[in-house]
């Protein structure tokens, strides 16, 4: 498939941690809009204005919506307050694109969480059922768990992509899971790991291959794009400070079960692994944890 006829594609939140990442590594650049809240490509998901002449001024078959409040905790502080700013992006925002995606035809590849699920019943398949105890899952993936339901109720064709901690090389304005590791370590701040929680983290490289193969093969519905094999917070600190070169001997092993205990602190599932055969079985084998670190280790040296 030659680049120019490759469908075009919308990219709202091209400048976010993921986004960027997956606009400078899609192989077909001239597919793309990359759109954000300021510039030449403007859009705002909270404005119907705003994104229905976006929809309207442009050309394209698919959009990417990586645009999100994604602060875990910052999210928690606005719990059951729909008037907030983490329900008006995550929710009336998505709604916003769904309602032009469904009047125009475009196709939504929407970017989802691991935390949809409360950790009871893991490792978990695109087709689990998401929710369940929901004093175990954060607001933020409640935002997240209405907006996949809409896209499922309004978008006979849509893709819902789950990741989970993302991480990549190199992204100065904001930390990612490894690098908040190698920050923290670094200032001799590194806060007790948990070691029985259990995740399936997403090296962000994986999307951009990832979603060409999805859209070449027209796929639809609920794919989950996270290292094949779990881990536990600690282990994935104890093996990337290793890979670093950093040393682990102020690694402390901490227990989720009972950071947790303490009412104040953002839920979180105890297992949020998430399944990868579904997108194996069309062709991508997503990155394993291990592999990523030393990916993001040997992107980080780079002369």
């Amino acid at each position: 498939m030659e680049s120019d006829s490759f469908p075009r594609i919308a990219v709202i939140g091209a400048s976010s941690m993921v986004g960027s990442r997956f606009c400078d590594l899609f192989k077909y650049q001239k597919s793309l809009i990359k759109a954000d809240l300021k510039g030449q490509n403007s859009i705002d998901i909270t404005s119907d204005q705003s994104v229905g002449s976006f929809f309207k001024n442009h050309d394209f078959q698919y959009v990417i919506l990586f645009s999100a409040f994604t602060d875990v905790d910052a999210a928690e502080k606005q719990r059951n307050d729909q008037n907030a700013s983490c329900w008006q992006i995550n929710v009336e925002g998505v709604n916003k694109v769904i309602e032009q995606c469904a009047k125009t035809q475009r196709k939504l590849i929407f970017i989802s969480t691991d935390f949809v699920f409360d950790g009871q019943n893991a490792p978990y398949s695109e087709n689990a059922n998401r929710g369940g105890d929901l004093g175990k899952i954060p607001w933020y993936a409640i935002t997240k768990i209405n907006a996949e339901e809409e896209i499922e109720k309004s978008l006979s064709d849509h893709l819902i992509i789950r990741i989970a901690y993302p991480y990549r090389a190199n992204f100065p304005a904001k930390a990612d899971f490894a690098r908040q590791i190698l920050e923290k370590y670094r200032n001799n701040s590194l806060y007790p790991m948990f070691a029985d929680q259990i995740f399936t983290p997403t090296f962000i490289d994986d999307l951009a291959p990832a979603f060409e193969i999805l859209i070449k093969s027209n796929s639809s519905g609920i794919f989950h794009i996270t290292s094949p094999t779990p881990s536990t917070p600690y282990d994935f600190a104890k093996e990337l400070l290793t890979v670093f070169g950093m040393g682990t001997s102020e690694l402390k092993k901490g227990s989720l079960i009972e950071f947790l205990k303490d009412k104040t602190k953002t839920p979180r599932p105890i297992n949020s692994s998430l399944l990868t055969q579904k997108v194996e079985s069309i062709g991508f084998r997503p990155t394993d944890w291990q592999s990523g670190i030393k990916a993001i280790y040997s992107q980080s040296h780079k002369n």
